[in-house]
């Protein structure tokens, strides 16, 4: 574990780190991460094959994420899309989440099929319909477990303007949500709108390339943004490693000059509690 930002340290700020599986869950884990977040676009990614667009069900998303919770300590948000429905499958969806241990979900605003908050051809559902969704999901929350964490996320900001995408994110904190999450505004000037305008706990979604600035964590917390998520950053480091080794290996026939790139056997086998197998093995192992 390295070390930490001040403002980490301190519990100032809340920085997240997205995952897909439960090898990047528990290598953010190793790094020090108290949360990570089971990213929908990551996982349709690296499940599927496939970009953000709405193919991913609720019944793949739900089996990854119970398999993360699993094998990980910290605390696991699932990005729940639109809750894949109405306010009934919202329920269905954070009754199974709570059973399996995870900490909290992340329900949008969107149309279906949705499409990653950064694309193109976004749309929005009425307001009142994703505040219902919400108030679903804050009364199993309260009824099953209090804090389990219930961010409402509003898309409105590229269909609609960030007018709209603020009363959005007023009415959703209205509805009992934890943290609002407004997706993708495009300047310092509109994250601060959003925090100074919405009351409660805000967050924002950091993509490199996408298009929110991404801020030095300093400003983020001068703006009034108690959580920062870099939600993406593990998977585009990760594909390109794999992109490079791979030409590598076709290049030069051999892995040689990747090995200040790459865990060693022994490292990687630590990771996944080689050893305690070992053990295991040999406590219930014929002789």
């Amino acid at each position: 574990m390295g070390k930490k930002h001040p403002l980490i340290e301190e519990s100032k700020v809340l920085i997240s780190a997205g995952v897909w599986d439960v090898l990047s869950a528990k290598l953010a884990e190793r790094a020090g991460f108290h949360t990570v977040v089971l990213s929908g676009y990551a996982v349709s990614a690296t499940y599927l094959g496939e970009p953000d667009f709405g193919l991913l069900t609720q019944t793949e998303i739900l089996d990854v994420a119970r398999r993360v919770c699993r094998a990980v300590s910290i605390r696991v948000i699932v990005d729940g899309d639109t809750g894949f429905g109405g306010p009934l499958n919202v329920i269905h969806m954070v009754e199974a989440l709570i059973e399996m241990g995870a900490a909290g979900v992340i329900l949008e605003d969107q149309t279906w099929p949705k499409r990653c908050g950064h694309m193109r051809g976004k749309s929005v559902i009425p307001m009142q319909e994703h505040v219902a969704k919400i108030r679903a999901a804050v009364e199993v929350r309260n009824a099953l477990k209090p804090s389990f964490i219930v961010t409402a996320r509003t898309d409105a900001r590229g269909p609609l303007g960030l007018d709209a995408a603020i009363e959005r994110g007023k009415a959703y904190r209205e509805a009992g949500a934890s943290v609002i999450f407004v997706e993708a505004p495009e300047s310092e000037a509109e994250m601060k709108r959003i925090t100074s305008e919405i009351p409660g706990l805000k967050t924002v979604n950091n993509i490199e390339g996408g298009k929110t600035p991404i801020l030095p964590l300093e400003r983020a917390h001068e703006l009034g943004f108690v959580s920062v998520g870099f939600v993406l950053t593990g998977l585009y480091a990760a594909a390109k490693a794999l992109r490079d080794a791979y030409a590598h290996l076709l290049e030069h026939g051999s892995s040689a000059g990747l090995e200040a790139s790459m865990m060693r056997f022994d490292e990687f086998g630590e990771l996944l509690g080689l050893e305690e197998k070992y053990a295991l093995d040999e406590k219930f192992g014929a002789d």
